[in-house]
Parts: C-alpha cells; sequence; structure tokens
C-alpha cells in the first residue's frame, strides 16, 4: 500500500500543473455539457416523478404495462367540484372556471358544460344497439318476472316525473334502454345530468363536476406552472360567485413535492454554505482557504451533475436534494489540507503539506466508494443516481484537492496559534484516560442496542412523497362524492383473444358483485359494464326477441295501443374494439391494455378493498387472474432492498476492514472502522427514539456514516498533528451536521428521517473518533 502511495505521490508532485490544465478542461467540458443541457433543449433536465426513482417490474411485464396505462390515465386528469348555497351563482361559476380553464394553455381537453350534440352522440350509439345488450337486473326480470317488466313500464307512464314520451315509448315500448342508460351512468359515477353539468348532491349540497386533461405529464415542470394559475382563477370565482371549489389530481402533488424540494435544496445549500463561510472566516481569517473551499464544492457538484446527467439523460430532483447535503462531505479533503497549512505557519511547503494528508483522504475515498459501489448495481433508479451523484462529486472533490491546491496555496498562511487550541488538547487529554476510551464508546453502543430491541420497520412508499393535509382532504371529499378513488389497486385478467377476455368478464362478474354484497370491496369499474361479449350480446337479442312476442300483445292490451309492438331489429353483434373506436368508449379505454405477448389483457378497477386474503385465496384457483396494487408492490419492494441494503452495510464493513488491514494490522483496522459501526447504531437509535419507524433511508444513511466515520478515524491514525487533525474534523463534522440537520427539517418523512439518523451518526463518529488515535503508535 506505502508503495502504491508512494508512486501516486511522485506522479502527482513530478506532472502536478499538467494535471491540473487536464482537469480543468474536463470542468470547461462539464461546464459546457450543463449549459447546453440547462440552456439550449427543448426538455427540463431536471426529472420530478417520484416513480422514476423506482425499479420497473422485469419480472411481469405485463403487470408493468397494465401501472403504466391506467397510471397516465389517471395523472394527467384534474379534478374540480363547485358548491355554493345559491343555485344560479353555482351554475355560472362552473361555467366560468370551465371557460377559464381552457384558455390556458396546460389543458388538452376541459369538460365541464355538456352540449347537446355530446349527449345525442352518446345516446346513439347506445340507442342503436338496445336490442342486444341488458343489465343483470334486466336478464333475471325478463326470464323470471316478466310481468314485473309490463308494470313498471305502465308506473313510468302515470309517473308526471318520469318524462316518457310518445316517441321514446314507439321506439322501446318495454322502457328497457332508459334503464340499461341509468344503469351505465351509475356505473361510471354517481354524478348525473342537470342542467347540462354532471351533478350530485352530499350533505344537503349540490356539487358540480369539471375536469380537465393536461397537456403533459403532471410531473413535468412547465405543466406544473398550471397550479398558481388555477389557484388564482379559483380564489377570484370563489370571491365573485360566493361558492367554495375544491380540486384534485396528481398536478396539486407534484407540484407540492417540487416545491418543497426546490425550497430545501435553496435552503440546505445556502445554509450550509454561510455555515462554510462562517466557520472558514472563524478559523482561517482569509479569503483563501474560503475560495478553496468553494472551488472543491462547486467542482464536486457540477461534475456530479454533469456526469449523471450523461448516463441517465435526467437527474432527478431527490438526487438533488441529497446532492445538495454533499457539501458536508467533500469539504472534508478541503478542511484537512487547509488545516495542516494553518498548523505549519511560515514553514508551510504545499507539496508536502499535500504528501501529509495524501494516504488519509485516499484511503478515506476508497472506503466511500466501496459503500457506493453495491448500490451502483443494485437495479433500483433511485439508489444508482444516488450513488453515482455522490461518488462522483467525491472523486471530484478529491481530485481537485489533490491536483489544484497545490498551486493555488503554494504560499503559507499567516503565522497565528491553532484556534482554540486549548479545547482540542483538552479533548485528547480526556481520551487518553482507559476508562472514558473504554467506558463512552461501550456504554453509546449498549444504550443504543437497548433502544433497538424495539425498532419498527415501515416500507411504506408514500413516506417517499409529502402529502400536505389542505390537498388530502379534498381528494377525500372529491371520492367520496363520486366514488370514484385514486388507489391503482386492479385484477389484471388475460385471454387468448377479446371475445374470450369479454367471456372471461362476465364469468368474474358474480364474484365481484358477491365481494360487494360481503364488504370485500365497494365496486368496482370493468369494461363489461359498458359492453357484452358477443356471445351475450346474441342471447340478450334473443331474450328481448322472444320477450317482444310473448308480452307485446298484453302491453298493447293494458295501455290500449291500436298497433302490438313488433320486433324488427336484426342482430348486429358489436365487437370490443368497434366499441373502444367510439367516442362514448374514451373514458374507459384505459382499462383495455390490449396486446402483450400471446394474449389480450384488461384490468378491472377495485373500489377500497378492505380485505386482500379473500381476493387472494380466490385469485390462487384463477391461472388467468392477478391481483396488483403499484403502493403494494413497491412497498414490499422498499422492505426487499432495506434488508439488501443491510447485507451491503456488513459486507462493505468487512470489506473496509480488509482494505485497512493491507496498511495497518487487523486490530488497528477494527479500532478504526469500530467508532463508525458504534456511530451507525447511534444514528438508528436516536432516529427510533424521536418517534420515526425506520425504512430503507435510514440504512442508506448508514452509508454516509461510514463512508465520514472512516474519514475522521483515518486522519487520527495518519496524523502526527493531533489537535489540527481535531480541528479539521470538527470543522468538517460541524459542516455536515449542518447540512444533515436541515434535512432532518424537511417536510419528507423519508429525507427527513434520513437527516436525523445521518445528524446524530455523524455527531457520534466525530465524538469517538479519537478511539484511532493509537493505531499511529503500531
Amino acid at each position: 500500500m506505502k508503495s502504491n502511495n508512494s508512486l501516486l505521490s511522485n506522479l502527482l508532485f513530478s506532472r502536478g500543473k499538467h494535471l491540473a490544465i487536464i482537469w480543468l478542461g474536463f470542468i470547461l467540458v462539464c461546464s459546457v455539457y450543463l449549459a447546453k443541457l440547462w440552456f439550449f433543449s427543448a426538455g427540463s433536465p431536471i426529472e420530478t416523478n417520484i416513480i422514476k426513482l423506482l425499479p420497473v417490474d422485469q419480472q411481469n411485464p405485463l403487470a408493468e404495462q397494465a401501472f403504466e396505462k391506467v397510471t397516465s390515465n389517471m395523472s394527467n386528469k384534474v379534478i374540480f367540484v363547485v358548491t355554493g348555497k345559491e343555485e344560479s351563482s353555482l351554475y355560472s361559476a362552473a361555467k366560468a372556471l370551465e371557460e377559464g380553464l381552457a384558455a390556458t394553455p396546460y389543458f388538452s381537453k376541459v369538460i365541464g358544460e355538456i352540449h347537446s350534440s355530446q349527449q345525442q352522440e352518446w345516446s346513439k350509439y347506445y340507442f342503436q344497439n338496445r336490442f342486444q345488450q341488458l343489465t343483470e337486473a334486466q336478464r333475471i326480470q325478463l326470464t323470471t318476472s316478466p310481468d314485473d317488466r309490463i308494470q313498471q313500464v305502465i308506473q313510468s307512464l302515470y309517473n308526471p316525473f318520469s318524462g316518457v314520451t310518445a316517441q321514446e315509448l314507439e321506439a322501446d315500448p318495454f322502457l328497457l334502454f332508459r334503464d340499461y342508460l341509468a344503469e351505465i351512468s351509475q356505473q361510471s359515477s354517481t354524478f348525473t345530468l342537470d342542467k347540462r353539468f354532471l351533478a350530485t348532491h352530499y350533505q344537503g349540497k349540490k356539487y358540480l363536476l369539471i375536469s380537465a386533461e393536461l397537456k403533459e405529464s403532471p410531473y413535468s415542470l412547465s405543466a406544473q406552472q398550471a397550479v398558481p394559475i388555477i389557484n388564482q382563477l379559483q380564489n377570484t370565482l370563489a370571491q365573485q360567485y360566493n361558492v367554495e371549489i375544491l380540486h384534485t389530481g396528481v398536478l396539486f402533488y407534484a407540484d407540492f413535492g417540487t416545491q418543497s424540494a426546490k425550497s430545501e435544496i435553496s435552503t440546505i445549500g445556502l445554509f450550509s454554505l454561510l455555515g462554510i463561510v462562517v466557520l472558514i472566516a472563524t478559523v482561517f481569517r482569509s479569503v483563501t482557504p474560503l475560495l478553496l473551499s468553494l472551488l472543491s464544492i462547486s467542482v464536486g457538484l457540477l461534475v456530479a451533475l454533469s456526469v449523471t446527467s450523461m448516463i441517465f439523460g435526467k437527474v432527478h430532483l431527490f438526487s438533488l436534494v441529497f446532492g445538495a447535503s454533499l457539501i458536508g462531505v467533500s469539504i472534508d479533503y478541503a478542511f484537512h489540507y487547509l488545516t495542516d497549512r494553518l498548523a505549519s505557519g511560515d514553514k508551510w511547503q504545499s507539496i508536502q503539506g499535500l504528501k501529509h494528508i495524501l494516504a488519509a483522504i485516499t484511503l478515506g475515498l476508497i472506503t466511500s466508494l466501496i459503500g457506493y459501489l453495491g448500490l451502483l448495481v443494485a437495479p433500483f433508479p433511485g439508489l444508482q443516481q444516488l450513488a453515482l451523484f455522490s461518488a462522483v462529486g467525491l472523486i471530484s472533490a478529491y481530485i481537485t484537492v489533490v491536483v489544484c491546491y497545490p498551486i493555488l496555496a503554494a504560499k503559507p498562511s499567516p503565522t497565528r496559534p491553532l484556534p482554540w487550541g486549548a479545547i482540542w488538547s483538552s479533548l485528547l487529554l480526556t481520551w487518553q484516560k482507559p476508562m472514558f476510551k473504554l467506558g463512552l464508546p461501550v456504554a453509546i453502543l449498549m444504550i443504543s442496542l437497548l433502544v433497538l430491541t424495539g425498532v419498527d420497520y415501515n416500507d411504506d412508499i408514500k413516506q417517499l412523497q409529502a402529502m400536505p393535509a389542505s390537498l388530502k382532504q379534498q381528494e377525500e371529499t372529491i371520492s367520496q362524492l363520486s366514488g370514484i378513488h385514486s388507489s391503482q389497486k386492479m385484477l389484471l385478467l388475460t385471454a387468448s383473444n377479446n371475445e374470450a377476455l369479454m367471456q372471461s368478464l362476465e364469468q368474474l362478474q358474480p364474484q365481484l358483485q358477491q365481494w360487494i354484497h360481503d364488504g370485500v370491496i365497494k365496486g368496482y369499474q370493468a369494461l363489461n359494464q359498458y359492453l357484452a361479449s358477443t356471445q351475450l350480446q346474441q342471447r340478450d337479442f334473443e331474450v328481448i326477441s322472444n320477450y317482444y312476442q310473448q308480452y307485446g300483445p298484453l302491453l298493447a292490451s293494458q295501455l290500449k295501443l291500436t298497433d302490438v309492438p313488433n320486433f324488427t331489429a336484426q342482430f348486429s353483434p358489436v365487437s370490443l374494439d368497434d366499441y373502444l373506436s367510439q367516442a362514448s368508449s374514451e373514458p374507459v379505454r384505459f382499462l383495455y391494455l390490449g396486446q402483450v405477448g400471446e394474449s389480450v389483457a384488461t384490468v378491472i378497477l377495485l373500489k377500497q378493498p378492505s380485505n386482500l386474503d379473500t381476493i387472494h385465496s380466490y385469485l390462487q384457483q384463477q391461472p388467468n387472474l392477478l391481483y396488483l396494487d403499484k403502493a403494494e408492490q413497491l412497498s414490499s419492494l422498499f422492505g426487499d432492498y432495506r434488508i439488501k441494503v443491510m447485507q451491503l452495510l456488513a459486507a462493505a464493513i468487512v470489506a473496509i476492514t480488509l482494505v485497512l488491514s493491507v496498511r495497518y494490522n487487523m486490530i488497528q483496522a477494527i479500532k478504526i472502522i469500530l467508532p463508525s459501526v458504534i456511530a451507525c447504531v447511534a444514528g438508528l437509535a436516536v432516529t427510533t427514539l424521536t418517534g420515526s419507524a425506520l425504512n430503507l433511508f435510514n440504512l442508506l444513511a448508514l452509508i454516509l456514516v461510514i463512508g465520514i466515520g472512516i474519514d475522521y478515524t483515518l486522519f487520527f491514525a495518519e496524523n502526527s498533528r493531533n489537535k489540527s487533525t481535531l480541528l479539521a474534523i470538527t470543522l468538517s463534522a460541524t459542516t455536515t451536521l449542518l447540512s444533515f440537520g436541515l434535512l432532518a427539517l424537511s417536510q419528507t418523512h423519508a429525507i427527513h428521517s434520513f437527516g436525523i439518523t445521518v445528524l446524530s451518526g455523524i455527531f457520534v463518529a466525530w465524538l469517538l473518533s479519537p478511539m484511532a488515535i493509537q493505531s499511529r503508535e503500531h
């Protein structure tokens, strides 16, 4: 190890200026690439879609396609409801909202007022096929209680509010079509047509529905520009018409997440930067250390951003939040160099100064990269991007220090005593006491292990996204009004062809109805609610034809009609492809997935399933039917990756110990890594004490704790100037604590929990780092 280090030193010191020029050229290339990406590309280089962080289900591409199609259909929709005391102003407000939304450039379609032409087009399609489509209730009635149908017709005719006309009675004497339409409408939503708007009543209030469809993905920054315009429009109309307007949609959650992340990035970056400036100004009292520190930070972030963009195409906002906290890590190498320069005073020689810290920072970089290596090979885009961003940032900061600092910091620092020297001496003397040296680490470890005996894990994917109470409340209200929920819980059904698919849906229907009756689900949405299979259409046609022949004369007699209803229709089957080509099918087209491999597929959306054991038990006997729940699947996946990261951490600790044992003996290597291991346990314990359940992100935090903590102990193991080493480590720890302390204030639980773990872990790693001082004697 020492010979390799000597070769590296000779290379750096003999060709330092040439390497600096090459590195500067690379930085310029990265800068040009980023400028092109930010200012001359059509799309945004920042990805905000939380789903893009997650792995694709490679084992079940059909399930992934189902989720993608349903998600894209749901996520682009924005729903509004308007309610108020005065009915006249209510309809005026709804009309004004529709016109205001349509006037913006963000929506491809806004549906509020339903014009007569749209109603006629929708009704015409179903009317021309009225003799071959029955509801299940109608089938039962016409075959088992045929007389009841005639009595219903008579009651409707004598009911002044039924609206039955002579023209309707002539075209549909048994009024089958109007009942069929009514059931179709109820299956779609609880809203019914009222004065050209879809309306419903809830808790004594009338609500009008307006829906809109975005031109772009709700996760795009351009689409999110619609949110402040929507809010302003709603506030204006609410005051003008004295109404209340509620909204829901992925757009509003995505915008909230984006704004929160932007705020957190700027807050973390700004306060970390201010912290560094204050620390450097206080300790070094010179502009040069400040500029050098900012240089290594800026280069680290710039190169990390450009390389990550090159490989992934886009950098996720989530990675940028963590990347902003990289400041607290990449500054380590700079602080060690600068404190060594300060301690040397007028005896400073930049080349010798670099030689003094090179072994420690090189080992520190290697141990950090070992931790990130496992994340890079994991099939998890979010972890891969985070690992790449962090690894490239650290490497870039390291190269900047070893290549540029000897040139830029060649002049010695003004001679002055080491700041707070008495404090460092006192701390180091305390660590020479055997009871303290043994007692403190053991006490921290034992207390932490005791706390972790009752640890809970929560792998719920929803922790990734902040859910503001106001948006959640509006979503719940609209869900109660419409009966439609944003949950992506569904059944996936496959068959050899479309007709077999529709017949399979019809065979499944009794089971779905039984689940509703038993409270297993609240409802469902499936294609066969809007179209029967060709086989069932033929059967319905025959039922209606026979009914006309047998009961037509009776109806004519009861109603005293001059002509007996005559059945002259010809059977004309409507295929699934025919139906999907009609405008009336547009709201439910997403349920059909089409050809996937050798099969065709459809999804059945389940409303509020509450007894999954019953569903899973039934599906075990159905080879062509799967239950899908994206949130449940991803939460389970998070649990799997949590276990994998735990295994990775254990492997990384072993690997780092073996690497260190090459330079030191095994006992010394264990002493170097032990403070970081104790810090990891303490970090998890403190997180548990704050009331947070542990998850994948807490374990990712431990990778940082190990990487940074080993840096601290390595410098004590390598450096004979213990006071300057402790100062450098304290400066580094302070910036890291500041960065991750701010992360702990995040509104997103996963980031908040991550911040607490790193905050407490780094503090313990700093506190225990002098444990490695004696390693130098060996």
